[in-house]
């Protein structure tokens, strides 16, 4: 009976540490949070963290935002997954409409070598959105699929991340000090003006 107890400990024990493990890789939003001006171009890195004894040979992910404030525009590769920088991965970006694009890359790099020259943290692309109207626009991670290293089969483990949401605010384009100094001091002038054309009278 207590080899059985004892037993038992030891699989939860081990579940637990496998489970943090597996949950500790962060996929996120650098800048988390930012404010930009209407009518100005906005940048957003997707970035993977802790990827600690794992390496990343692959990914498809589907980043979903409001696409009546924000207007995708591009998304560039980084370059995790490309160790070398030969440019030869299997690499796609899918505008999906209704405010989701899919964005897909898979590491032609041996294992070997991501295991050796894959930093813990880094970019998996860059998302540039144009600016459409005011507000914020929250950006999720809304599917996500993420391949570790290749088994005896020629199978990829599959990766899981905790997902962190991001979001772009829109604002109004403030209008700069020194203007309202030079309108202040414009007014004031005028008044004078007048003030001192009725005295005179």
């Amino acid at each position: 009976m207590l080899w059985k107890q004892f037993g038992l400990c030891l699989v939860v024990i081990f579940s637990l540490l496998h489970t943090s493990a597996a949950s500790a890789i962060i996929l996120s939003f650098d800048p988390s949070d930012q404010t930009v001006q209407l009518g100005n171009p906005v940048s957003v890195d997707l970035r993977i963290s802790d990827l600690g004894d794992d390496i990343l040979t692959g990914f498809d992910l589907d980043i979903s935002f409001d696409d009546s404030i924000l207007g995708f525009q591009s998304f560039t590769f980084g370059t995790g997954l490309d160790v070398f920088g030969l440019g030869f991965n299997f690499t796609d970006v899918m505008d999906l409409g209704g405010g989701v694009v899919n964005v897909f890359e898979l590491s032609l790099d041996f294992d070997l070598d991501l295991m050796l020259f894959q930093p813990d943290d880094f970019v998996l692309g860059t998302f540039d959105f144009s600016t459409l109207s005011l507000g914020t626009s929250a950006l999720d991670i809304s599917f996500a699929l993420l391949s570790g290293e290749y088994d005896a089969f020629g199978f990829a483990t599959e990766l899981h991340a905790d997902l962190r949401a991001g979001s772009v605010t829109v604002s109004v384009i403030p209008v700069p000090a020194a203007v309202w100094l030079f309108g202040t001091g414009l007014v004031g002038l005028i008044g004078f003006g007048k003030r001192r054309k009725v005295i005179q009278q």
